[in-house]
């Protein structure tokens, strides 16, 4: 018994034809064991069949377009049948199988659908704590429900939007949404870039270490990208090599593009990075300076600039 599949553009078994004879011949005509109606297929356009080894293999009948391997440009004459890889004649793509075609083992009921919504909810409730602690600590008025409720709300909005978007694109080319899936992605990479943004926050402050915040915009591509492309898998399975180049290649000048517009203005304005938020004062673990100290720095700074005045007004009279 050989089996014939066609299988939809998600890879779906659309149509499932059982042939018993020693071959199988597809196309367009009625005299074929499994009929197309596909008018860029032949009318006699494939020929599967054991070779002398006794494995299947399906041979091009001379059909104008050809026949092809699911995912190669390159035309193939004749093709050995491994049961997994389908190949495409016309627009149509077919799954060939004998009836002896192992299968993968039966999926545990629910077992899917209940740990998903528990890691999503663990993830939510994780990101909305960092939040919430993080306005906690930089709150140097009187405590107000606004002042929490207002960056928390804008954050699961934010995050619903964004996966509502996701799931229509998946709907809309796969054929499933996958919106639990897709929401967990999101609330990855919103809990990374939380996670990065207080310790950011807290190294600035704490340890007078500027380094994180000054390569914000940088962490924040970056996730991005990541979540885009995993995004993207969710859409739709193939080509993620070129998936992840694209992605890879426009975030990066996105990147290059803001680095170099940072740099241009802090070139032109001479202002440097300050801190937006005020923690408590017993975070501060760098120690405080002196004030002999601050002098010494602030005189070694003026030395410094009169140095400079100096050999510029010496190269101007020099020229």
């Amino acid at each position: 018994m050989i089996w014939v599949e066609i299988l939809s553009r998600h890879r779906e078994v659309a149509a499932r034809f059982p042939c018993a004879g020693p071959e199988v011949r597809i196309g367009r005509g009625y005299d074929n064991d499994v009929i197309l109606d596909d008018p860029y297929v032949a009318a006699r356009h494939v020929r599967v069949f054991r070779d002398e080894a006794g494995r299947l293999v399906a041979e091009d009948g001379g059909s104008a377009n050809g026949m092809f391997l699911e995912r190669d440009a390159a035309r193939q004459q004749r093709i050995v049948i491994d049961g997994e890889q389908p190949i495409r004649i016309g627009h149509t793509r077919l799954r060939i199988r004998e009836a002896g075609h192992a299968v993968a083992p039966e999926r545990v009921a629910g077992s899917d659908l209940r740990s998903v919504p528990v890691l999503a909810t663990a993830l939510g409730a994780a990101l909305l704590a960092i939040e919430a602690l993080t306005v906690w600590l930089s709150d140097i008025g009187e405590p107000k429900v606004s002042s929490y409720l207002g960056p928390l709300l804008t954050v699961a909005v934010a995050i619903a939007a964004w996966v509502g978007v996701w799931a229509l694109l998946a709907r809309s080319f796969s054929g499933r949404a996958h919106f639990q899936r897709n929401l967990v992605i999101a609330l990855l990479g919103a809990l990374a870039f939380s996670l990065y943004s207080v310790l950011g926050l807290f190294s600035a402050f704490a340890l007078t270490w500027r380094v994180i915040t000054d390569h914000l915009h940088v962490a924040l591509w970056c996730i991005l990208g990541t979540v885009c492309f995993f995004h993207l898998r969710e859409v739709s399975s193939s080509r993620l090599a070129l998936k992840g180049g694209v992605v890879a290649t426009l975030f990066a000048l996105v990147i290059a593009v803001q680095a170099l517009y940072q740099s241009e203005a802090l070139y032109n304005s001479g202002r440097q990075t300050t801190m937006r938020r005020l923690l408590p004062p017993s975070l501060r673990l760098a120690p405080l300076r002196d004030e002999a100290t601050f002098f010494a720095g602030v005189e070694r700074l003026k030395r410094r600039l009169d140095s400079d005045r100096l050999q510029a007004r010496a190269d101007d009279v020099g020229q």
